[in-house]
């Protein structure tokens, strides 16, 4: 009796989740949904005997000690992308060689979130894993059952894999940022890369927070009373299993309406509350899919056609003046708000005084901006007006507006410098630096954080930092006992960071974390670098006089030298062991573009770097490889200019001898 008790709430509660989570369509108050699931939550705990896999109670539980490689059954391809009408009718045009006659397509919103594989056995969810190259993924199964979207038990009993895309909904994202800010945490950059950590959390409560959600594109029926001959046909089944399908799908006779379709959604996708960044187009009957079948990376019967960055006119209201670390300034265009890319932008980069000089950009001016690479707003032009000739030329300032010393022009540099090393506005940027992902990667400090301690006295130099107690963060504004104690545990956490990122955090002149990276490889402590010659750094493959001059002076200036003193007694301990090195790549330059799906850009470059090869931010003749992932932006149009070598991500991987 108790047992078809529990079925049945069982049942009663997926019924619910799945209106909810896949239909969008609430049957009932969240609070009488509470209360079904904790009677049955309270039926478990006392007769756990009754506990099943599919159960609304087991999306979440346990800590993941890790996330073993698992290789998929089946391949996950990439997308070859076309960028115009033009290359769409192109495409098409092939397609047409091996499929005569008009052909269907089916167009598909192409979601920006973390590619996953699901394996369902007799209607149970069993084994989810990610995309990672195509061939070999990791196994994040706990973690996905925390996604409501993700149904544990299907509606039929069929064997089959669906393919989906996780993603952060725009709403949950912002929530989010809002929370962090209220905790004196970092924010985070977008929801892809939110959706994407989110789901590599060991600790499952973590992942199950994070409100994500699932559309699924794709299935591969093993077992089934029905087999679809299109992929229209196969979308309807996977919704009539359970699954959630983007509702933003369009049949069309050819390519025609397919074109019709993208230019629908490049404005309209601004709407929706997830990030996408194209459309999908595919070969709508499966027979002629399988026909065409698949290039080394890509399915032929199918391509991604990618929105082009959005471009719009607003006025501009000021030019603000930013100071960076190395003391340069930087203009900054104060904006009009206007709506651009699916947010709100208020300011955007105008690079340097002779770029406003060249534009003739003026305050009140009518402006042209775009994001590059869909994240980086920056002005493009003047727009045409009556008003343009009547508005005062922009005047470059003379003085520092922070601490009123006389700026200065640097040979050969087209910035603006304040030299004064104590002007405040340089030594927050410092700060801020030191704690940045790219330096010493502490969390939860950032830039009001900064702010507040500065402006208190607290810190005003980074061996600062190790002193603040967890009583200096309560004194800060809306920090509370629970951000103090993270603010100060990812601070000392810090002290074992390796050498490299340290010299990076130093903020030596001309000293990224890439040429940090070279010179510790040669010169692996402290020491070696105090004592190291001008003649010795300069030797250093990848660093030139100008960069060992900078460096050798650092470390022959007794101010810094008691700087870097004072975080030894502070307790630091350096990583000075250096990675074994192999020489495949030896002499190879790669550039990286766009997001890896199998690791990040930092991880990629680690990797060149062990084998022997090299890595650049920008693309040129001499560049061997341009290594494109997703959204690559201007880089790879300019790799096919020059005629560089680009790589895909699984090409890349095989190069490496990752790709297995």
């Amino acid at each position: 009796m108790l047992e078809s008790e529990v079925k049945e709430l069982r049942d009663e509660i997926n019924k619910y989740s799945y209106n909810y989570y896949v239909l969008d369509n609430p049957l009932i108050s969240d609070f009488e949904y509470d209360t079904l699931f904790k009677k049955l939550q309270k039926i478990e705990e006392e007769h756990p005997e009754l506990i099943t896999p599919d159960s609304p109670t087991q999306r979440v539980g346990g800590v993941s000690s890790s996330f073993e490689e698992y290789s998929h059954k089946y391949r996950l391809y990439s997308l070859d992308n076309t960028y115009n009408a033009d290359e769409l009718r192109k495409w098409y045009e092939r397609v047409q060689k091996e499929c005569p006659g008009k052909v269907e397509l089916v167009c598909e919103l192409k979601i920006d979130g973390l590619a996953i594989a699901l394996t369902y056995k007799d209607g149970l969810f069993v084994t989810g894993v990610t995309r990672g190259n195509g061939v070999v993924g990791e196994n994040i199964t706990q973690n996905l059952k925390t996604v409501k979207a993700v149904p544990l038990r299907l509606f039929e009993n069929v064997d089959v894999e669906v393919r989906g895309e996780i993603y952060m909904p725009k709403s949950s994202f912002e929530k989010l940022n809002e929370e962090s800010l209220k905790n004196g945490e970092k924010l985070i950059a977008n929801p892809r890369n939110t959706a994407a950590g989110s789901l590599r959390q060991l600790d499952i409560t973590i992942t199950a927070k994070r409100d994500l959600s699932m559309f699924t594109y794709t299935a591969i029926i093993e077992r089934s009373d029905y087999i679809p001959k299109t992929h229209w046909d196969s979308l309807q089944y996977i919704k009539k299993l359970g699954f959630k399908t983007n509702p933003n799908i369009r049949l069309v006779d050819d390519i025609e309406g397919a074109i019709a379709f993208c230019e629908e959604w490049k404005t309209k996708r601004f709407d929706l509350d997830y990030a996408t960044d194209g459309v999908v187009i595919k070969v709508n009957r499966l027979d002629f899919q399988n026909e065409m079948g698949f290039t080394s990376r890509a399915p032929k019967w199918a391509t991604a056609f990618k929105f082009p960055p959005e471009e719009i006119t607003t006025k501009l209201l000021d030019i603000e003046i930013g100071i960076g670390k190395t003391g340069a300034v930087t203009p900054v265009a104060v904006l009009e708000p206007v709506n651009l890319a699916g947010s709100v932008v208020s300011r955007a980069s105008l690079h340097n005084f002779d770029e406003i000089e060249r534009l003739d950009i003026r305050i009140g001016d009518r402006v042209l901006i775009k994001k590059a690479a869909e994240i980086i707003p920056k002005v493009i032009k003047v727009v045409d007006s009556k008003e343009h000739n009547n508005l005062p030329v922009y005047i470059p300032p003379k003085k520092c507006p922070e601490c009123n010393s006389e700026l200065e022009v640097r040979d050969g540099e087209v910035n603006l410098y304040c030299a004064n090393e104590k002007c405040p506005s340089v030594i927050k940027a410092k700060l801020e630096y030191f704690v940045s992902k790219e330096a010493m990667d502490i969390d939860f400090i950032g830039p009001s954080v900064i702010a507040q301690l500065f402006k208190l006295g607290l810190v005003k130099s980074p061996a600062d930092f190790y002193k603040l107690t967890m009583d200096d963060f309560m004194k800060l504004d809306s920090v509370k006992e629970k951000s103090a104690s993270n603010m100060y545990n990812s601070i000392q956490e810090s002290k074992s960071r390796p050498l490299s990122r340290f010299v990076t955090a130093l903020s030596i002149r001309h000293v990224g974390k890439e040429t940090a990276e070279l010179i510790v490889n040669d010169f692996p402590s402290l020491d070696a670098l105090k004592e190291a010659s001008l003649e010795d750094l300069s030797k250093i493959d990848g660093v030139g006089d100008k960069i060992a001059q900078s460096v050798y002076d650092y470390f022959h200036n007794l101010e810094n030298l008691n700087l870097i003193n004072e975080f030894i007694s502070l307790g630091f301990e350096f990583n000075d062991t250096v990675a074994e090195k192999t020489t495949e790549l030896a002499g190879k330059t790669f550039v990286l573009t766009g997001t890896l799906q199998t690791m990040t850009r930092d991880e990629a470059s680690d990797k060149i770097k062990s084998r022997g090869g090299k890595t650049s931010s920008s693309v040129s003749k001499n560049t061997s490889y341009v290594v494109a992932g997703i959204n690559p932006g201007s880089k790879l149009d300019k790799a096919e200019k020059l005629g560089v070598i680009i790589l895909n991500e699984d090409e890349f991987l095989a190069l490496i001898g990752m790709n297995k």
